[in-house]
């Protein structure tokens, strides 16, 4: 018994750990969207030309979640992500000192292939090294780091605007500092207590049994799905984090730091998001149809927000930004987290979360500087217009691909594993030998 609350112990210890880096990462890259306003005050651009330093980062952070994703199994882990928040630290620190709007973007890009190193090595290091009986918890902790960092990055971003927006970036430049020595003297530590070697040989055993017999072309299609989908969730989710106090301060006039201020009510309620994904998957266990049904309710939403800045009545506009933002961080969980943690033993999770999240920062890349060029155009009743067509768009989709419902072999939390959806309509299990 003592034991297991041993090994209990150092499983929990390894996942804040992780917790810990990828949350704390969000302070030096949701920075710039969350101090936007002032970015273009003090340099004197339109909100293209700030959207396309975001467009930039989230280009870099994509193709990288891709490539790391490849490649991370080759990596030194301990050494990977110390240098990767080094880099990024530094970068953050040379904005601060820069006023050469022209050099920021440029260099942010390189933040973000910097940062695109994190997901893919962490989700690696935890599906190699806990028990499956912890895949759980670790897919619900991690899931919330998204929320969590940006809920810090616009909470202390509505402090400095009032001194001086730059300290925005000084802060990263020194926390990571202390973050990534953290990571580098606590990793061996708590690796070599959560990995026993009880849990290594159960590891292999899963992964020799079940990739011998997992349907590949399956998993290649189920793969293709979601990446389309996460272009979708990240379009829309990053959209409004980006942009949403641009809107509220053009819209309904409120000061920079109100603005910023309220935005903070978009990642509290997406904290609570990766738990609700959870539940609805355990009543809703098709994968398609679970993110068909949350664009379904957002696209009605967006009808709402669109009504809501007509008739210029901010507290319908601010409740359907939640609610929306609820929705589609809850798909953005299930795609990026639950997903490739609860894969473990049938594919490299890593390389998995790694190209599902490359997929989705190209959404981010899309929002950043084609809703700004589009409000400068037309106004942001046309951009969500924009975002209600691509919900339509992908319900349309959804609709030719469910064929039947999936459905799941057994439940996917503690003992229990996740089967892939019925691609192919018949109605049929995918067969995975015990």
């Amino acid at each position: 018994m003592q034991e297991k609350m041993k090994m209990g112990t150092s499983a929990s210890a390894l996942i804040f750990l992780c917790w810990l880096v990828y949350t704390c990462s969000y302070i030096g890259k949701v920075n710039y969207a969350a101090n936007i306003n002032s970015v273009m005050e003090f340099y004197k651009i339109d909100h293209s030309a700030a959207g396309l330093v975001s467009t930039f980062f989230f280009f870099a952070y994509g193709v990288g979640q891709v490539i790391n994703g490849l490649f991370c199994k080759k990596y030194n882990l301990k050494w990977i992500v110390f240098i990767s928040l080094i880099l990024s630290g530094t970068i953050n620190f040379v904005v601060c000192i820069s006023n050469d709007f022209t050099l920021i973007k440029y260099l942010w890009m390189i933040n973000g292939f910097s940062m695109s190193i994190l997901w893919p090595s962490l989700i690696r290091l935890l599906s190699e090294t806990l028990a499956k009986k912890d895949m759980a918890m670790a897919s619900i902790i991690m899931g919330t780091t998204v929320a969590a960092g940006t809920f810090f990055v616009y909470a202390l971003s509505a402090v400095f605007v009032k001194i001086n927006f730059k300290l925005s970036f000084y802060l990263p430049a020194g926390l990571f500092l202390v973050v990534s020595f953290i990571w580098l003297f606590a990793f061996s530590p708590i690796v070599n207590k959560a990995k026993t070697e009880e849990e290594r040989e159960e590891a292999v055993a899963l992964i020799e049994d079940k990739k011998e017999s997992f349907n590949s072309s399956l998993l290649m299609l189920s793969i293709v799905m979601f990446c389309i989908y996460g272009i979708a969730v990240n379009l829309i989710k990053d959209g409004l984090t980006t942009w949403v106090p641009s809107i509220l301060k053009e819209q309904y006039k409120l000061d920079g730091s109100l603005s910023i201020i309220l935005t903070l009510v978009l990642p509290i309620v997406a904290i609570f998001a990766n738990a609700f994904a959870v539940s609805v998957h355990k009543k809703l266990p098709d994968f398609v149809l679970q993110c068909a049904l949350m664009f379904l309710i957002s696209g009605c939403i967006l009808g709402g927000v669109i009504a809501g800045i007509g008739l210029n009545q901010f507290v319908i506009t601010l409740t359907g930004f939640t609610i929306v933002c609820f929705l589609i961080s809850s798909c953005n969980s299930l795609i990026t987290s639950i997903f490739p943690l609860f894969m473990k033993g049938k594919v490299d999770s890593g390389k998995i979360a790694g190209i599902l999240n490359g997929f989705c920062y190209l959404g981010s890349t899309i929002s950043s500087y084609g809703l700004g060029a589009i409000a400068d155009s037309f106004g942001w009743i046309t951009v969500f217009w924009v975002l209600l067509f691509v919900c339509v768009i992908l319900l349309a989709l959804s609709r030719m691909i469910i064929g039947t419902k999936n459905r799941p072999e057994r439940n996917c939390f503690g003992r229990f594993d996740y089967v892939l959806f019925d691609i192919g309509g018949n109605g049929h299990k995918p067969t995975i030998e015990r």
